[in-house]
């Protein structure tokens, strides 16, 4: 029976463990799903300058050669700011946005100029190591980005600091569609000539909202204090947990499915975000990633994978395929990811005031967060919902868990004749009762 125990936050958790044999087999159907998909990824300067900045190049060609086409964008804040305090020169921010004068300017064309040849070459070097035809793929950078100026902002100049106009969507498509990856710097130029210095944030989510892109992965040098999944609405909850949730809703809010936030200096990061079932960031959603639903007989298998284990220990009852083809329309399960990880089933007795709760079970690798309870509730729900008054459940080792929610012990003479008559006095299980609040 699944424990009553909360996911920690991001910064909290354990790397996954296990051999790569473990891994390849979690992995497998993530590999496939991301083939041809669009992913944004986002790199702040910051990152650039961690001791594992080359690892994480080359787990982004490890990604690319797996079919994913991903389209990278990086800052330059620290890069600039060291630049301009050579010079001696004042740096200014208001409202954490740089203003931007020709020094500055001058100062973020070298920085990204600097910033780019550096992943360039480590990029290309990591893509050269793990491709098998004598091209492979190319990184390519260009002018994909019409900007303007930010203007005058609370009586505050902003100078040479802009804003997107346009991402030309249709030239990045046509590089991603010959399996290049697209390296975008935070400059935009306008028509006439001008160049301006951008938020790598912003280039990001606009970019994605532009290329309708699958997935953003923004990589943080801070470490993070947010639970380890969110939908979109309970992201709105956490407004300053951190500084780019903002703009991650932003993503969400214009047709981007999932967006992700890892904390970079971890090693694997990115793989172990995208290839395995509970990754090690923080992904918010615009649909649940997670929910309870009615099972079907697709869904069979996994209830099987699940249920097996219990049968062997005694906790459950031994059904087999057959039955439960039979019986399916009484399960209900939780879905996560395209993963069974969770059923209950809800049975009709001849009492026409009493059903029957059985075989809840949660997988051995997801006991946590409550969702044996919250399966337990949706039965209950579904049983208000048929009129019913009780809720018994027969159970041989998990008596202690039902008590705690609500179950009072009863005597066999109380069950529902049909029920009675099925009795295994073999395994004696207790008899437990929940009246449902109506």
């Amino acid at each position: 029976m699944p424990e009553s125990k909360p996911s920690p936050p991001v910064s909290q958790r354990d790397i996954p463990a296990g051999n790569s044999v473990d891994f390849f087999r979690e992995a497998s159907p993530y590999i496939r799903q991301h083939r041809e998909r669009v992913f944004v990824i986002a790199m702040p300067g910051e990152v650039l300058e961690q001791a594992n900045f080359r690892r994480i190049l080359q787990d982004i060609a490890i990604i690319v050669t797996l079919g994913v086409r991903v389209i990278l964008v990086h800052g330059t804040r620290p890069q600039i700011d060291n630049r301009l305090q050579t010079l001696q020169h004042p740096i200014h921010y208001h409202h954490d946005l740089r203003i931007t004068d020709s020094v500055a300017l001058q100062a973020a064309k070298e920085a990204c100029g600097f910033v780019r040849i550096q992943i360039e070459n480590t990029l290309a070097y990591a893509l050269s190591q793990r491709m098998n035809t004598v091209a492979g793929q190319h990184i390519i950078s260009g002018n994909f980005v019409t900007a303007r100026p930010v203007g005058i902002l609370d009586g505050i100049d902003y100078g040479y600091t802009g804003q997107i106009r346009r991402i030309n969507h249709q030239a990045i498509r046509l590089q991603l569609e010959n399996r290049n990856v697209v390296l975008l710097s935070p400059l935009g130029y306008s028509p006439s000539g001008e160049a301006y210095n951008l938020r790598y944030e912003q280039l990001t989510v606009e970019t994605a909202q532009a290329l309708q892109a699958d997935k953003v992965l923004f990589l943080s040098h801070t470490p993070l204090n947010l639970p380890t999944e969110l939908t979109l609405e309970e992201a709105r909850q956490y407004p300053n947990a951190h500084a780019l949730l903002p703009m991650m809703i932003d993503a969400l809010q214009h047709k981007v499915e999932r967006v992700h936030l890892l904390e970079a200096h971890l090693e694997g990061a990115l793989l172990l975000e995208l290839y395995t079932r509970d990754g090690v960031g923080c992904m918010i959603s615009a649909n649940p990633f997670e929910s309870i639903r009615q099972a079907t007989v697709e869904d069979i298998s996994g209830i099987l994978e699940i249920i097996r284990p219990l049968e062997h220990s005694g906790t459950l009852v031994k059904r087999s395929r057959e039955q439960l083809e039979l019986e399916i329309s009484n399960f209900q399960v939780v879905e996560r990811d395209q993963q069974i990880i969770a059923c209950a089933a809800l049975y009709a007795t001849d009492d026409p005031q009493i059903s029957e709760l059985a075989c809840l079970a949660v997988h051995a690798h997801y006991r946590t967060a409550h969702r044996g309870e919250q399966l337990l509730n949706a039965i209950a729900k579904l049983a208000k919902a048929q009129g019913k008054t009780i809720l018994m459940v027969l159970t041989t080792q998990t008596t202690d868990w039902f008590r705690e929610r609500g179950f009072v012990e009863t005597g066999i003479d109380n069950l529902p004749a049909n029920k009675r008559q099925l009795y295994n006095y073999k395994r004696n299980s207790k008899v437990l009762f929940k009246t449902l609040a109506q």
